[in-house]
């Protein structure tokens, strides 16, 4: 493993520059402020430390921070976090990407690429990411391989997010949040706490989210990516005695949208002229929030999940300062259904029907101990060692259903471009034999036709991992951990052709993607992986240090969901290797911090998606590397109002080798390209956000107001990197503006978003049936909104 000569020249000019800050420091602490920065306790190791003593590469924002800054879901978290991007086009099937690598999960056999832990419970599927953000303490994001401590696919990095507790003294306390905003959204969010006794307490939270929609389908006359999502949790912590606590978790979450917020882009004439036939005045303006398809698609998701969490503290046993063990057991369930014009257009052509239902149980036994000295040697010694099992069921039934206009599409120069040239390459949706099915066409278009995609997975997995934090000396500190992963899958993949028609003809729906009936039984995969790491801290004072890793991990294989043609089902794991070098500090008296970390990632058989015309199949590229610079900044400024917030990513990931990428589908159906050398999608090479803010007290009301300033590099949103598929630079500004009473604990707030109404796509995808259109989301316009907050 090697770090490219640039990378090594600003590890070096890094390291100069914290060395030389940490000389001065004594010097400059004669700027002495009457505030100071507060601690940030995280539990990215599984157990509660500062943030400034984990040797990961992590970012931290605070319930508070979010509610200040009407933060409501991950994507937004993302858009504060160095090198981080998500999306959520799909609710089911969000997109997570650190470093440049993660999961376009529009496969639904794809498991995610970077790890979702709330409230300790990791979450197998990547709809989860959409139902989780209420009542918040934190949001962790930790890049890099998390598996050591997280387990398997966390390859990529990890969002921990943790939830309010019940209150820490007998009492009522609560917070009420109420936020009204333009595209008639309204959410509520609450949470009251109460501890009965020294024993007993609770934490009850709610939200009620509703969006009347941001794009216009101008056919059906309504809004499309409208939102109603529900949701409460409820937290019961039972102490008996100071060695022994429990607390039970009951959370449920249901989100209910018009479906799916897509637009055409790019129509040329012939698409164009026969889209008319269903609606005049179709247009394929992406900027425009307005859309034109016929089928009114919708979406449902659910999930529930109860978990228990119990911890014992042993005490001093043996030779151990401290030993505290923690039994941690969970179970979930998702629930999808999901309806949509599979086509995105006027004309009836395509639907698809799906419905997903997951469920998962995980147990967890861990022991956390202290010792005074690693056998004599050294000093303080921190350890950690558990068991993990999980397992999990999958099933999903996916109908692409054939719409009545089917017959005049057959004729068109569409249709014909599909069929011409390319006609035997694998995949090709019209498959060379539709042409003699053309004139019956209009004799069975009305009966049942559809073709079915049935798919049943079953995981279990169990690992035993440890780690263990030694202080070496007052300054050295070594991290060093393993975890041994083993997995087994039985995937049941099936596609079948369902029809009752007039005619004895075969059924038209494979005809017209080019599937083929298959059942080849149930196919078993285990995996036993190794995810090792090490990290060696170096204190050259209470507030700075410096910090070396090294990580491997995985993301499990599996066999693809949605195959038309049963062959090639099963892909390999994908493998990554890491290095960072970190630098820790706050420094000027503890008004300013300054975290950096220069790192670089080595992926071996990485998962990505190509689209076959229709949908994404699963393949492996060859290798890929990321490489690039973290940092976060907090500073107190000299004058004390003042206070300036900013992050700052610099990403460069590139394929090192993939000679088999799938090509823009320009040029061809199941066309290839050689993308050795050529940028990773969803890796912008540059994200920056700037913050600075005021605080001003007036009696006992508080004045605050912020400034956000964010920048997103360009980059491309689809595998086969289509010119089409970039997304430009994109510059946007926000605002926040707030005044609060200290003592009754209220405060009310006006603020906004892309105030400047930046028209920007979030991802551009091909489009079915239509060769050389594209299907793109947009990202919100300007957004205004106001929030009134009352906490006691």
């Amino acid at each position: 493993m090697t770090i490219k000569p640039t990378t090594h020249r600003l590890a070096i000019t890094l390291a100069g520059l914290g060395c030389a800050i940490a000389a001065s420091q004594a010097a400059l602490a004669q700027q002495r402020q009457g505030r100071v920065i507060e601690e940030v306790v995280v539990t990215a190791q599984k157990t509660q430390q500062s943030l400034q003593d984990v040797p990961i590469s992590i970012s931290a924002l605070g319930g508070d921070f979010m509610q200040e800054n009407n933060i409501g879901d991950l994507v937004e978290v993302s858009t504060y976090v160095p090198n981080v991007r998500v999306e959520f086009t799909s609710p089911s099937s969000p997109q997570v990407f650190i470093r440049g690598f993660g999961t376009n999960s529009f496969n639904p056999s794809f498991e995610p690429a970077v790890g979702l832990v709330s409230d300790e419970i990791f979450f197998g599927r990547a709809g989860y990411f959409t139902s989780s953000m209420y009542d918040l303490d934190r949001v962790e994001v930790l890049r890099g391989p998390q598996g050591t401590l997280f387990g398997k696919n966390t390859i990529a990095g990890v969002f921990n997010v943790a939830s309010r507790r019940a209150p820490a003294e007998e009492g009522l306390e609560g917070k009420l949040s109420l936020k009204s905003e333009n595209y008639g959204e309204t959410r509520l969010e609450a949470g009251v706490g109460y501890r009965l006794s020294p024993e007993l307490g609770f934490r009850l939270s709610v939200m009620d989210w509703q969006r009347d929609g941001r794009i216009e389908n101008t056919l059906l006359e309504r809004k499309e990516d409208d939102r109603d999502q529900t949701a409460f949790r409820i937290k019961l912590q039972w102490q008996p005695s100071d060695a022994l606590s429990a607390e039970l978790i009951a959370d449920k979450s249901e989100m209910n949208v018009n479906f799916w917020p897509r637009q055409l882009m790019k129509l040329d004439s012939d698409t164009r002229e026969y889209l008319e036939n269903f609606d005049p005045q179709i247009e394929d303006d992406p900027f425009n929030f307005q859309t034109s398809f016929n089928h009114p698609g919708t979406m449902f998701q659910g999930t529930e999940t109860l978990s228990l969490k119990t911890q014992y503290d042993f005490g001093e046993v043996g030779g151990l300062d401290s030993l505290e063990t923690t039994l941690i057991a969970g179970a979930s369930w998702l629930d999808v259904e999901q309806n949509q014009d599979l086509d995105v257009s006027p004309a009836d052509l395509l639907i698809l029907d799906e419905v997903d239902e997951y469920q998962q149980t995980s147990f967890e036994w861990r022991f956390n101990g202290r010792a005074a000295s690693l056998f004599g040697l050294g000093s303080d010694v921190e350890f950690i060692t558990g068991l993990y099992y999980f397992q999990s069921d999958f099933h999903i039934i996916a109908d692409v259903i054939l719409g009545q206009d089917i017959a005049s599409y057959v004729v068109t120069k569409d249709a014909q471009q599909m069929l011409s040239g390319e006609s035997n390459v694998p995949g090709n949706p019209l498959g060379g034999t539709l042409g003699g099915l053309i004139p019956p066409l209009t004799d069975v278009i009305n009966e049942t036709d559809y073709y079915r995609f049935d798919y049943v997975q079953d995981t279990e997995a169990t690992a035993l991992f440890g780690q263990v934090s030694w202080n070496i000396n007052e300054q050295w500190v070594l991290t060093p951990g393993l975890r041994y992963n083993e997995e087994t899958k039985l995937s049941t993949p099936t596609g079948t052709s369902v029809c009752t028609n007039k005619a004895l003809l075969p059924c038209l729906t494979p005809t017209v993607i080019g599937a083929n009936d298959y059942a080849p039984g149930t196919i078993e995969r285990t995996e036993r992986k190794l995810s090792p790491k090490v990290s060696l801290a170096y204190y050259i004072n209470e507030s700075v240090n410096v910090y070396a890793s090294t990580a491997m991990g995985f993301k499990s294989g599996g066999v693809n969901a949605i195959s038309f043609t049963g062959e090639q089902l099963e892909y390999e794991p994908e493998q990554a290797q890491s290095i960072e070098l970190g630098f820790r500090s706050q420094l000027l008296d503890n008004t300013l911090k300054l975290n950096a970390t220069l790192y670089r990632m080595d992926f071996d058989d990485l998962q990505v998606l190509a689209f076959n015309g229709l949908f994404f199949d699963v393949t492996n590229a060859a290798a890929a590397y990321s490489e690039g610079l973290e940092a976060d900044i907090q500073w107190l400024t000299p004058y004390e109002p003042l206070s300036i917030d900013a992050s700052l990513g610099y990403l460069r990931a590139r394929y090192k080798d993939y000679q088999s990428a799938p090509a823009p589908i320009s040029e061809g159906i199941g066309a290839l390209q050689d993308l050795s050398g050529e940028t990773l999608a969803f890796a912008p090479e540059l994200s920056v956000t700037l913050i600075p803010s005021l605080e001003y007290q007036l009696g006992n009301f508080e004045l605050k107001t912020s400034l956000t300033i964010q920048h997103r590099g360009e980059h491309y949103t689809d595998t086969d990197l289509d010119p089409n598929t970039r997304i430009p630079a994109t510059t946007t500004l926000g605002a926040n503006l707030s005044l609060g009473h200290a003592l009754q604990g209220w405060s009310l707030a006006i603020g906004g978003k892309n105030l400047t109404d930046e028209r920007t796509l979030n991802q551009v995808i091909d489009t079915a049936m239509f060769p050389g259109t594209y299907n793109p989301s947009q990202n919100p316009g300007r957004q205004v909104y106001a929030s009134l907050n009352f906490s006691w």
